[in-house]
């Protein structure tokens, strides 16, 4: 077995196609385990996971050697799985919501992650929060909000580059 876990998140936007493309990279690059926000559908498979609302899906590579996930926790635009040794939480929470709401999510998350403890974590996904920590230009009230979380969970932060992974006609953001 590997040492390293090879995973990738993605907003998807609900896009056929970008959906396919993020299924053909899995494949392509011998991704271990995804995280799509905003999937196009959360397909019923056993190597996938939704949450309630069809805002996020975890999904796990299909092969012989493959890991099966297991679902423990569905809710909101949060989805958490045991893949193997590991807890893997799926989170989105959309732009349009306000502070005091992901304030609220973000305390229910950390209640879910030290459930799942003492399993190594693996939380991926799309908070929409700008944070310095994982090259946002600008730090912003949701991102203050998620590194006191982190920090308070010791979860260790693994984003890298400054590359824009979300761009629009009206600026971008590095997820």
């Amino acid at each position: 077995m590997r040492k390293w876990v090879q995973t990738r998140r993605g907003n998807l936007n609900h896009c056929a196609g970008a959906q396919d493309l993020f299924l053909q990279s899995l494949a392509q690059w011998s991704i271990d385990i995804g995280v799509a926000a905003e999937p196009y559908f959360v397909a019923p498979r056993p190597n996938w996971a939704g949450d309630l609302d069809g805002s996020v899906a975890v999904i796990s590579a299909l092969g012989a050697d493959s890991r099966p996930l297991h679902t423990i926790r569905r809710g909101s635009g949060y989805v958490a799985v045991v893949w193997g040794p590991y807890a893997v939480v799926g989170v989105y929470f959309s732009p349009s919501r306000g502070l005091a709401e992901f304030e609220s999510f973000m305390a229910e998350l950390e209640a879910l992650v030290r459930t799942l403890s003492p399993r190594p974590v693996i939380v991926l996904g799309d908070l929409n929060a700008k944070s310095t920590a994982w090259g946002e230009p600008a730090t912003d009230r949701r991102g203050e909000l998620l590194e006191e979380w982190a920090l308070g969970l010791d979860l260790a932060l693994l984003n890298r580059g400054r590359v824009h992974t979300c761009v629009r006609q009206n600026g971008g953001s590095i997820v």
